[in-house]
């Protein structure tokens, strides 16, 4: 199978809304290997080391019978939006960027990946490893100091990563090396400030990921008392380090019309209603806000949103 012409299918997967990246396929050992020296670190609490273990555990995909080559992309996501409605009156919540689709809009990038590479005869199929690691390394992506993948220009880190293997023979010039940490951390201390946490430390790189509100309100577990409940502000997740980068300023962010939740969808929601127990429309709903996430820890993040 001939190379394909990879500026081609990179213009290609940009017209389908994916700025990307093409590496050889066995780069993929390099990211096993960072991923297993962080863990060796002892630097992250247990929860998140033993989630970045079943994280780096990746396997390729049935579809593709000789990976090759490794295309990680980055797609611009809305903020999005819910409207919950209590004794008549409204409240409307905010869900950060990328929650909305998390589990569909990858798959965008391995269809568009098809496509282009359709005249070549090669296949794709969507790849799960460690995808800001994949994104750093590949140079599509920068960390800031608070470890959120950042793709300068116009997406900021209001975007959502995917990653697609394909049998078809990668480029001789791959770009890989160390991930880079944003030029303007250096002298800046935004997130740091806005975190209510102290999640972001100015002693260390590696997020303190026991206490970030995100994998707090992502956890099913009761909340630990040292949460504030004013801290909160998103139905799931938290924005408060991203609203205060200036890396974002410049950063078009769209907002998508909220979804209007009725009384009673609202008291389903709020009592953790499993999905198939929901009529289509809400369900519907909650997937394009993104309050699909998890009935249970959504359900109790909205009662504390809403001092319920």
């Amino acid at each position: 199978m001939a190379t394909p012409d990879w500026n081609a299918v990179l213009d290609d997967l940009a017209a389908a809304g994916w700025t990307a990246r093409v590496v050889r396929a066995t780069r993929m050992d390099d990211i096993r290997d960072r991923v297993a020296g962080v863990l060796a670190s002892g630097e992250l609490p247990g929860p998140t080391a033993a989630e970045l273990e079943g994280v780096v555990a990746f396997a390729w995909p049935a579809g593709v019978t000789e990976p090759r080559a490794v295309v990680v992309g980055a797609t611009a996501r809305p903020l999005t939006r819910a409207t919950l409605t209590l004794d008549g009156e409204t409240r409307e919540v905010v869900v950060p960027p990328h929650y909305a689709g998390y589990r569909t809009v990858p798959d965008g990038l391995a269809a568009a990946l098809s496509a282009a590479l359709a005249p070549s005869g090669a296949s794709a199929a969507r790849f799960e490893p460690p995808l800001k690691t994949l994104a750093a390394c590949a140079g599509l992506a920068r960390y800031g100091r608070n470890n959120i993948a950042y793709v300068q220009g116009s997406l900021g880190s209001y975007l959502m990563l995917a990653a697609a293997v394909t049998d078809a023979a990668p480029p001789a010039d791959d770009v890989w090396g160390e991930p880079q940490q944003l030029d303007r951390c250096e002298r800046c201390s935004a997130c740091l400030r806005a975190c209510p946490s102290g999640a972001i430390r100015a002693d260390r790189f590696l997020l303190q990921t026991d206490r970030c509100l995100t994998g707090v309100n992502e956890d099913e577990a009761p909340f630990p008392d040292w949460v504030d409940p004013a801290w909160h502000h998103c139905a799931v997740g938290c924005l408060r380090c991203q609203q205060a980068c200036p890396e974002n300023a410049g950063v078009d962010l769209v907002v998508a019309p909220a979804e209007v939740f009725d009384d009673d969808e609202t008291a389903a929601v709020l009592a953790a209603t499993p999905a198939e127990e929901l009529g289509a429309a809400t369900r519907d709903k909650l997937c394009r806000c993104g309050l699909d996430y998890s009935p249970t820890l959504i359900a109790r993040n909205l009662r504390v949103l809403l001092g319920r």
